[in-house]
């Protein structure tokens, strides 16, 4: 979501508020529905391939099913709540996300293969939902207590910084994708979920994402229609980040991958702040 709107200059229009109250929303939406993808809404539909590709991680969700359920809970109604707050119609944004969490792997798979199954449609799925998500939340916030109609004018007077910020966001949030898929590629082959790394492979599963990284960080860094710093900003700490993470082959990616976007924001951010002086 800082990204979103750093690099689409909606940022510009916020209030101390408004970021807060939309930091608040995305953090409670998700981490509800990573709890979610976790613990499932019943026992019956917890994943065997996840008891398989993480076992420890698989046992404590078996020990506390019901805390984490609740936390889910709550943290839901938190960000619905946050949510109104930023937008007339925010407290359906949560019941949007779980919605997606449901469709995505809601249950173990059956004979029909969700879009987790699918090749290339899993790591889409996943990029289309988080970097729809930061989109809203970075208009509403920056028209915040307002409804459909201000949000849409807004949407629309940004539209062109709004859908290259989206588009990058879901390249990054793909490329991170198949990346999070490579520590699962055992597990994925022998419950037949097709992925990158178990269609062509490891190494050129890591290749084909570095890449992607790279070049969506190259086309950030020239495109004249986005603000100058933000875009430089966020394309140098891709490239430093993608190439560390490719030197450094740590041998649990997922962990790394996951964490490196809020390292970036954080980087990113903190230069903003020294070079305006707060």
């Amino acid at each position: 979501a800082a990204f979103c709107a750093q690099v689409s200059g909606l940022n510009e229009l916020m209030s101390a508020k408004a970021i807060g109250l939309a930091a608040g929303t995305v953090f409670c939406t998700t981490v509800a529905v990573y709890l979610l993808d976790r613990v499932k809404a019943r026992d019956s539909w917890l994943d065997p391939a996840d008891a398989q590709s993480h076992p420890r991680r698989h046992a404590f969700v078996l020990r506390h099913t019901r805390v984490l359920r609740a936390a889910c809970s709550l943290l839901l109604i938190a960000a619905g709540w946050l949510a109104s707050q930023l937008m007339s119609f925010g407290w359906v944004l949560p019941l949007i996300a779980v919605a997606g969490v449901l469709v995505y792997a809601g249950q173990p798979r059956a004979a029909r293969p969700r879009p987790k199954d699918i090749l290339l449609v899993k790591n889409a799925y996943v990029a289309a939902g988080i970097a729809g998500f930061a989109a809203l939340v970075t208009v509403a916030a920056a028209t915040p207590g307002t409804g459909i109609a201000a949000m849409q004018d807004t949407a629309t007077a940004h539209a062109i910084p709004l859908l290259l910020a989206s588009a990058h966001l879901s390249l990054r949030v793909l490329a991170d994708a198949v990346l999070c898929d490579l520590d699962d590629e055992h597990a994925d082959r022998r419950f037949k979920t097709r992925t990158l790394p178990v269609h062509v492979g490891r190494m050129r599963a890591w290749n084909t994402a570095l890449a992607i990284r790279l070049g969506s960080a190259a086309a950030l860094a020239v495109i004249p229609l986005l603000p100058l710093w933000p875009r430089l900003g966020w394309a140098f700490v891709t490239v430093v980040s993608s190439i560390l993470l490719r030197v450094t082959a740590p041998t649990r990616l997922r962990d790394w991958v996951d964490g490196r976007l809020a390292i970036e924001g954080i980087v990113v951010g903190g230069a903003f702040l020294w070079l305006r002086g707060w």
